[in-house]
């Protein structure tokens, strides 16, 4: 083979690797959650959903988030003060959308400017401390995955929990964001509000100020 030829030869293979590489880096979820906005990245949740989710990455899997992210001023848990560069409403389940490539991620809100369609995802209006008004949006609905990034205050946390909870497949996985201690005064009384709906299903606090409990079904 002639020098020329094996110049041209490198440089397509140069090519593919340098695409396969942008390929993959385009899916890795540091790359997603940044390029989307979402505030996960700087809460140092993104290592935590690698490691949990990692092995679900080809499945078609159902995924809710609750908590869409709200650019409405002056709301509870608006996103305006928190969003990164480049976020618009429901950066997160866009993220999920592309980590998850079978996947079908849904969102709910309590908040109109929430409310889109856009393949694999579809997100509801409702208020999901209210159990009769959740049953009625998600109707038979069942999720391999829950995320709590809802309101982030304990009372609306528990009460999201006892909703939900009876909607995780087994084997599944919930977590609740930004876990807040308020009206409970230490994470012991934390640790017995969640021993008391979900049983001994086994559930950890995850990250430096422990504002993250992720809670697996067998």
């Amino acid at each position: 083979m002639s020098d020329d030829r094996m110049a041209t030869l490198e440089e397509k293979v140069n090519r593919l690797q340098l695409s396969l590489s942008s390929q993959l880096k385009e899916k890795d979820m540091d790359h997603l959650i940044i390029h989307y906005g979402s505030d996960k990245y700087v809460n140092k949740y993104v290592p935590v959903y690698h490691a949990l989710f990692k092995h679900l990455r080809d499945q078609p899997i159902t995924m809710l988030e609750v908590g869409i992210g709200t650019l409405i001023p002056d709301v509870q848990c608006t996103m305006l003060g928190f969003a990164q560069p480049g976020y618009k409403q429901g950066g997160s389940l866009r993220a999920w959308r592309d980590y998850f490539p079978k996947g079908q991620i849904y969102g709910v809100d309590i908040q109109w400017d929430t409310q889109f369609i856009e393949d694999r995802i579809k997100t509801f209006i409702s208020d999901s401390t209210k159990r009769e008004e959740m049953d009625q949006r998600l109707g038979n609905l069942m999720f391999d995955i829950i995320i709590d990034d809802g309101c982030h205050f304990d009372g609306y946390q528990i009460l999201t929990l006892q909703n939900l909870w009876h909607r995780l497949k087994p084997g599944g996985t919930y977590v609740v964001e930004d876990l807040q201690v308020s009206s409970f005064a230490t994470m012991d009384e934390w640790t017995a509000k969640i021993q008391s709906i979900v049983g001994d299903e086994g559930f950890v606090f995850n990250v430096e100020r422990k504002n993250q409990c992720v809670i697996s079904k067998r």
